[in-house]
């Protein structure tokens, strides 16, 4: 009987000590009460040797990486964004001289393959300087402080007006109507000079 019994307890003791074998799952992010955040995730630096600062914010994600990778993409929309305001304010101004009218060019530099190009650039080149996260009850946030060259900015839109010459002048050869084949000209002359020009002088 003391055997049988001596077996009994040895049997529950493996189980107890394979019961807290078991892997536990990983902590849950805790939340931070008062976060001290560093002033260039509320405020972007100013541009400083050459190079131009843009700040990206992910939303609350479960995992640490998704949280890092969706801090920069919002960082490249924000630079993206930056630069087709900014080109837009410009192009807009130097429209009226080469008599083309504001929604010719907002069709072209808010159009599809300008955007894809501009981004296509600026994603190669920006880089993360700083990260700085913080700890929600539902996960992690992330905060980024990218940097780009200016000449990178300036070069990403002088090449998409390029494009957008040789598109305009395509069209030109293409046009059915003498109007058609004018406005087209125009817009590659307009498009020709915008590439010449610098746009973050």
């Amino acid at each position: 009987m003391k055997k049988a019994a001596a077996q009994l307890f040895t049997v529950l003791a493996l189980l107890a000590l394979v019961g807290c074998a078991m892997p536990t799952p990983p902590p849950e992010p805790q939340s931070q009460s008062k976060p001290d955040r560093p002033d260039w995730a509320m405020t972007e630096p100013d541009d400083e040797d050459g190079m131009k600062h843009f700040v990206g914010v992910s939303a609350v994600y479960s995992t640490e990486q998704s949280a890092r990778d969706n801090a920069y993409e919002k960082a490249t929309e924000r630079a993206v964004q930056f630069l087709g305001n900014f080109a837009k304010g410009k192009s807009l101004r130097m429209a009226k001289t080469f008599g083309l009218k504001a929604d010719t060019i907002n069709e072209t530099i808010g159009g599809r393959e300008f955007q894809k190009q501009v981004y296509g650039a600026v994603s190669r080149q920006l880089k993360a300087k700083q990260w700085y996260y913080e700890i929600k009850s539902d996960g992690y946030i992330y905060f980024v402080l990218t940097r780009i060259p200016i000449s990178v900015l300036d070069d990403s839109l002088k090449n998409a007006h390029a494009n957008a010459e040789k598109d305009a002048r395509k069209r030109s050869k293409d046009a059915n109507t003498a109007a058609a084949k004018e406005q087209a000209l125009n817009e590659a002359e307009f498009h020709s000079q915008m590439s010449k020009d610098g746009f973050m002088d």
